[in-house]
């Protein structure tokens, strides 16, 4: 999520039993790319965990990692509403003025009135411009100062690409049958994928890479990584209900599952969710997550809560 937590999650279990990928392979076909994984979760089991995805999916999903940035929605705002200045018309004139954070304008009218109303267009098609450019990349406004990723619609989305990887996992043999193991399977095939910090603060880009990126390219952050193993389990275990939890630096999934014993619980609307550390490289349990992690957790005043279904 962000680059520090490269160094944070690294640490985070101390001398814990780290995740071990012991290959990957990535194979090109005709209309899909089929992807292996062997791997050895919490228990020294090995496993391998092979699927196809589409050529479409992973490109689409690259796509929108690489193509979103502030500059470009930005860029795009300025074409919007410069076309909703020349539409108005009335012998109008608009100004834009890149600033820090987003755009500024000017208009100029023959009366206030006119000025007014352009100004009130201006506002509405902005509205819909950055709308329309966030929810391409799977991002909202949360504030006037924040856009994040949009958490259920990026799980929603994601979900029909992920069900090749929930077949898979569901394979797996001697797993217990239990929504319990069928998840502390998953979070322990998402934790053996390699670690990456995805920000790049130059580019003003975003830090989101969807799920069959992730995959296709073996790497993925945090809230990467929640997603990818939210959208598994709405197939996975549908029953279950997700929500995701940010704190500062960080992000990880909960499901509403039976806690056990010493397992991080968070509470929303009701219900109880128990903790899953997706973001590796450490093989956390279900229940189980960093200091980092569980001292937001603990505080519970930076931390918030996105409910998935």
């Amino acid at each position: 999520m962000r680059g520090l937590l490269a160094v944070a999650m690294l640490l985070a279990f101390g001398g814990g039993v780290h995740a071990q990928q012991i290959d990957f392979k990535r194979e090109s076909r005709s209309g899909d790319e089929k992807l292996a994984f062997r791997w050895r979760d919490l228990d020294k089991r090995e496993h391998t965990t092979a699927f196809t995805l589409t050529k479409a999916a992973i490109a689409q999903s690259e796509t929108s990692f690489r193509d979103f940035t502030l500059n470009a929605m930005w860029r795009i705002n300025e074409a919007d509403l410069y076309d909703e200045a020349r539409k108005f018309g009335h012998g109008t004139k608009l100004e834009l003025v890149r600033a820090g954070d987003g755009l500024r304008w000017k208009v100029e009218a023959s009366d206030q009135a006119t000025a007014d109303q352009l100004m009130q267009k201006i506002k509405e098609r902005l509205a819909r411009s950055e709308k329309d450019y966030l929810a391409g990349h799977l991002r909202r406004r949360v504030d006037a100062r924040r856009i994040m990723v949009d958490f259920p619609a990026a799980t929603q989305a994601l979900q029909g690409p992920m069900t090749a990887v929930a077949r898979a996992l569901g394979a797996t043999p001697n797993i217990a049958d239990s929504d319990r193991a069928r998840i502390a399977l998953a979070l322990a095939f998402f934790q053996e994928v390699p670690y990456a910090v995805l920000e790049d603060k130059d580019r003003r880009g975003g830090d989101f890479l969807p799920a069959a990126a992730l995959l296709a390219q073996n790497r993925g952050d945090c809230d990467s990584k929640a997603v990818a193993l939210a959208a598994v389990l709405r197939t996975y275990a549908p029953s279950r209900k997700l929500v995701v939890v940010t704190m500062p630096e960080h992000a990880i999934l909960a499901a509403d599952v039976p806690a056990e014993s010493g397992d991080q619980t968070i509470r929303a609307q009701g219900r109880q969710y128990v903790a899953l550390e997706a973001a590796g490289p450490a093989l956390a349990p279900v229940g189980r997550v960093s200091p980092h992690s569980a001292k937001y957790l603990r505080d519970g005043r930076e931390t918030e809560i996105w409910p998935l279904n």
